[in-house]
């Protein structure tokens, strides 16, 4: 079992690729979804810009994502990935 902290980015694609329902919401309204997790400029970028295309293969997703086939399966096995359901935030 994987129990090392792992980075935001990993944690919101590893969903979005388990979870259509939350993989809907955060290709619907990403800037809702990515508030509040740590992320540098480069992963909002390849956040904003993933389309349900991006999601049809984990090659797919790596190349969309910038990740490597092993950081996919990372992210996509690590359990706070497969328990958290992606919330959306709106800035006041």
């Amino acid at each position: 079992m994987i129990t090392a902290r792992v980075r935001d980015f990993l944690i919101l694609i590893g969903h979005a690729w388990i979870c259509i329902d939350c993989r809907s919401k955060l290709l619907e309204d990403t800037e809702a979804i990515l508030i509040g997790h740590k992320l540098s400029d480069f992963e909002r970028e390849r956040l904003q810009a993933l389309t349900e295309e991006s999601f049809r293969t984990m090659m797919d997703l790596a190349a969309a994502t910038g990740l490597t086939l092993d950081e996919v399966a990372i992210a996509v096995d690590h359990p706070r990935s497969r328990l958290r359901h992606l919330g959306m935030r709106r800035r006041h």
